[in-house]
């Protein structure tokens, strides 16, 4: 019954009426019939595209009919009137039949020329009322000079016309009745020639037949067309209801091509707080926001209006409703012409205000988060909305926080992903409790949560808020017997100062949440313009990383490692250098993070790996090449094979090659990555471990991993030639557990001769820094030793 109502409200047609063509029929008026003006109303406008395209597709029975009738004459005539008249006559009637056939299948075949050019009332009427008058001029003109048998098929071919034009044209009355009156005029003219009454007075009473004949059967095709449209979109207002599964109250609407809404059920309307006929007219943007506020602050809006101008169907689309502050859910698809031409929409709109929230509704299941039944993040970015809507007048108030779990990964990892999963619900109600009825609690995925805070914004506020969060997740938490401890990292951005759009706004926390992470575990941090811009450049730089991967404008450059005793040098690791265009060089702690978020260290690291061994293949003095390698590349066994392939095809010998991690792969006791380090030396490459000592040191290392060289980070160097006694100690620690494991030492950033002399007496293997060199690209004839071979030769 709810369909139904929606049916009569939409369509202006109710079921009854499309299934009783008849009573329909006796409310068609003539001005319905005769009128030759695109009539208003949407429901005849559809009734005038099916009596045109009908009068189209008869277009070739017609012209057969004239064609044929006119052909009768021509040979009847030809014996008592001059044949040039006759033949003029046929060519000029035939020429304006191919014209008109020809202009029926260009209407029905080209859409473009259909749009430039429609076919009217109005337009077909007269192209049949001037084609009739050609069969004025045979009575006229000819009649006299005819025999009387040519005399009789004259009359006969008339009173066949007049019968035809009744049939053929009755798709548009206009038409119809101006061909049927010039050929009864053409009837009446042989009748009173003939000066028979009887006849003259027949013809006028079959006339009058035909005209009330051509009258009904408009009025029954007008009503059974109009019928067939009802039950057509009743079907198809049906099947959009059943397709959209409207939930919630709501009804259904209509627009036409100019977007302006045609047809709104009163239901909908009333929930509105109006009526149907004071809406209808109104273009649908100025409907949904009249003042040109929200489309720019909503993603729902602007979705919707995206699919409008794409023409793409679209379902629940959220969007709020500027004037009753409720949120509505939208669906719809196009409707369109034979040619496929957008000439409408048609869909329903459901209020989603209660129900997204409590119940269990679809529209509610849709929005929470399935685990912690918290919203999820598309209820998140509605309210999101909705707090920003609030307070457009007032930017002190409202704010989105972000919060990620810290160490949830490790819980999940050895305790399981049920207590993982049980943990997340814990957290999310201590969430709820600290936020209270002042805010919304919502899960985007993973461990990460955002509050949407509807309160005060100043910074004490928020401060106070971000530190309860922290406070109430750094508390144990008791789950499934096991007693668990993790923290919360926080990311602040307040509603209007900081951005005010949804999406601005969940950027900007999420910039601030990114902060909050470097400055350590268990902090908050505001958003900052400088935050955006720091971002905002880190992604032009990442475009210009993809551009100089690509390009290969990115190089190798060299530096020497030499022996502490002879100062020869032993080895050359090798270091990725990048110039930028308008930049200048770009320090590589700053573009290597780049690669490897973005995914591009498997490729940019085989490449160093092929070009250094084919370097090293080339220098005289036979010394080893250092790669770094990233402990992404690390992982699973991909690196083994790049290591392996450089190797052979450049036939360098694998003692020569050192491979160089830093003690960070070495986090989370990830024995995969110890695998991964023992296959690799499996080959016979040297594993370095690069910066020992600056903070993941552990001693088991050095004898799982079976190192062939430590180095000693520059800090240390510094720190021991300046005389500092812990830095000292750690370095001669350092020197002595190398000794006892037989593993060679070198020490980084060497730049002055004590520092050479002191690290020499401790013992260390060999030497690196800015001392001996810079690092520098390496061309054939750059390697000193190899010029000093080629002076001699020559």
């Amino acid at each position: 019954m709810w369909i139904l109502s929606q049916q009569k409200n939409a369509l202006g047609v109710t079921p009854g009426d499309a299934r009783r063509p008849k009573k329909v029929e006796r409310q068609i008026g003539l001005h319905d019939i005769f009128s030759l003006k695109q009539p208003r109303d949407l429901m005849m406008r559809a009734v005038r595209a099916q009596q045109i395209d009908t009068i189209l597709r008869l277009a070739p029975v017609t012209i057969a009919i004239q064609l044929l009738c006119g052909a009768v004459l021509l040979a009847a005539l030809s014996s008592s009137v001059d044949n040039r008249e006759l033949l003029a006559w046929f060519v000029v009637a035939g020429a304006i039949c191919a014209v008109r056939v020809g202009r029926a299948w260009r209407l029905r075949s080209d859409a473009d020329y259909e749009k430039r050019v429609p076919a009217t009332f109005l337009s077909a009427t007269l192209t049949v009322g001037f084609l009739s008058i050609f069969w004025l001029i045979p009575p006229i003109l000819w009649f006299d000079d005819a025999t009387s048998s040519s005399q009789l098929l004259m009359a006969v071919v008339s009173a066949v016309l007049v019968s035809a034009g009744s049939l053929t044209f009755i798709s548009v009355p206009p038409a119809a009745l101006a061909y049927v009156t010039v050929t009864l005029a053409s009837t009446l003219i042989i009748a009173l020639k003939l000066q028979n009454t009887p006849m003259a007075a027949l013809t006028i009473v079959y006339g009058l037949a035909v005209i009330i004949a051509i009258i009904a059967s408009a009025r029954q095709f007008i009503a059974k067309t109009r019928a067939s449209i009802a039950l057509e979109e009743q079907s198809e207002i049906i099947t959009i209801l059943r397709e959209f599964e409207a939930s919630g109250s709501g009804g259904l609407w209509e627009l036409d091509h100019q977007m302006r809404l045609v047809k709104l059920s009163e239901d909908l309307a009333s929930q509105i707080g109006t009526n149907a006929s004071s809406l209808i007219g109104i273009q649908v943007r100025k409907l949904l926001d009249p003042l040109n506020r929200v489309t720019e602050l909503s993603s729902g809006m602007q979705d919707l209006f995206r699919h409008l101008h794409e023409g793409t169907p679209f379902r629940d689309i959220a969007i709020p409703g500027v004037a009753t502050d409720r949120w509505w859910a939208v669906s719809g698809r196009p409707t369109r012409d034979r040619s496929g031409r957008v000439i409408g929409w048609r869909g329903v709109a459901s209020d989603i205000t209660d129900v997204r929230l409590t119940g269990i509704d679809s529209v509610r299941e849709a929005r929470r988060d399935p685990l912690t039944g918290i919203a999820n993040r598309l209820l998140l970015r509605e309210l999101l909305e909705e707090m920003i809507l609030e307070n457009l007048d007032e930017p002190d108030r409202g704010a989105l926080l972000m919060v990620d779990l810290d160490r949830f990964k490790l819980v999940n990892d050895t305790m399981g992903h049920a207590i993982g999963d049980r943990l997340l619900c814990e957290a999310a109600g201590r969430f709820e409790a600290v936020v209270g009825d002042d805010g919304h609690v919502g899960r985007l995925g993973g461990d990460e949560f955002a509050i949407i805070w509807h309160g005060p914004n100043d910074q004490e506020t928020l401060r106070h808020l971000a530190g309860r969060l922290i406070e109430e997740v750094s508390r144990s938490f008791k789950v499934g017997g096991a007693t668990l401890n993790i923290g919360a990292t926080v990311g602040i951005a307040a509603g209007g100062r900081d951005g005010k759009r949804e999406s601005n706004l969940m950027r900007a926390a999420d910039l601030a949440l990114y902060q909050a992470k470097r400055s350590g575990r268990g902090r908050y941090a505001f958003f900052s313009q400088g935050m955006l811009t720091a971002a905002e450049d880190s992604r032009l730089l990442e475009n210009d990383v993809r551009d100089a991967l690509t390009k290969r404008t990115m190089h190798i450059a060299y530096q020497r490692i030499v022996d502490s005793k002879t100062h020869e040098t032993v080895c050359r690791e090798s270091l990725l250098r990048w110039d930028h265009p308008t930049r200048g060089p770009i320090p590589p702690q700053k573009f290597i993070p780049i690669i490897e978020d973005v995914g591009l260290i498997h490729q940019i690291g085989a490449w160093v790996l092929q070009r250094a061994c084919k370097e090293a293949m080339i220098w005289p003095d036979k010394a080893r090449v250092a790669v770094n390698v990233s402990a992404a590349q690390l992982e699973g066994e991909g690196l083994e094979e790049v290591v392996r392939e450089a190797l052979d095809t450049s036939g360098l010998d694998p003692d020569r090659l050192e491979l160089e991690v830093t003690e960070s792969i070495f986090i989370g006791e990830d024995a995969d990555m110890l695998d991964s380090l023992e296959r690799l030396r499996e080959l016979g490459v040297r594993l370095v471990l690069d910066d020992f000592g600056k903070g993941y040191s552990s001693l088991g290392y050095l004898s799982r991993a079976h190192f062939s060289k430590i180095k000693i980070d520059k800090d240390f160097v510094h720190g021991a030639a300046r005389g500092e006694r812990d830095r000292l100690a750690i370095v001669q620690a350092i020197l002595a557990l190398s000794e006892g494991l037989g593993i060679e030492t070198t020490a980084e950033g060497v730049e002055t001769e004590q520092e050479i002399d002191m690290l020499t007496a401790m013992g260390v293997s060999q030497l690196q820094g800015y001392y001996f060199g810079r690092p520098e690209s390496i061309e054939p004839d750059s390697v000193p030793e190899r010029r000093q071979v080629k002076q001699k030769a020559g």
